[in-house]
């Protein structure tokens, strides 16, 4: 939240050199940073590389609530089951999610508008 940029591609590299996962909290760059506001993978070119982003339909996206994370699919289905929190927590409302929904695909779809609007989008 300073502004400092956590070195990925480094980090990666170190997580494969040593055979560990890559968990990036993404909350307060997701939308806003890299190329098509994906966050800092997509600023250091890791996207693919990182084995768990989590990141909030909050601040940036707009959605006030609610948050997710992604991973590869046994990941998610093992989190579905094991996560406390997800366990005994409430559903978001439906207009959050609908917005939500409605965000990433502007964020999808309208990159080159969203693209002047980002922070930090070097090739």
């Amino acid at each position: 939240m300073d502004g400092d940029f956590a070195p990925l591609d480094k980090i990666v590299a170190l997580a494969k050199k040593y055979d560990a996962y890559t968990f990036v909290d993404e909350c307060h760059a997701t939308g806003f940073l890299g190329k098509t506001g994906r966050g800092t993978p997509e600023l250091f070119g890791v996207e693919d590389e990182i084995d768990f982003i989590s990141s909030t339909l909050g601040k940036a996206l707009g959605g006030g609530s609610g948050g997710y994370i992604t991973s590869r699919k046994e990941i998610v289905d093992y989190l579905r089951q094991k996560a406390r929190p997800y366990l005994f927590s409430n559903s978001i409302a439906p207009a959050i999610v609908g917005a939500s929904l409605k965000v990433f695909d502007l964020i999808e779809n309208q990159s080159e508008r969203i693209q002047s609007c980002l922070l930090y989008t070097s090739d």
